[in-house]
């Protein structure tokens, strides 16, 4: 059983680690040429619910 609330906790930091690298690389691709990186940013917001969900999930997990 702990090693469910380990798991989550690892995949939880993973994707929260994966949405950071997304929106940084959305921000220098709109710092360089002023277009907004739509798809970088909606794979940022998806890792972020994933990662905060995975997480809420192991705090949960006893």
């Amino acid at each position: 059983m702990k090693a469910i609330r380990y798991l989550s906790i690892a995949v939880g930091c993973a994707c929260l680690l994966l949405a950071a690298i997304c929106f940084f690389i959305a921000g220098q691709i709109f710092i360089e040429t002023g277009l907004f990186a739509q798809s970088n940013a909606i794979v940022g917001l998806i890792s972020t619910v994933l990662g905060l969900l995975a997480l809420s999930l192991a705090r949960f997990w006893k």
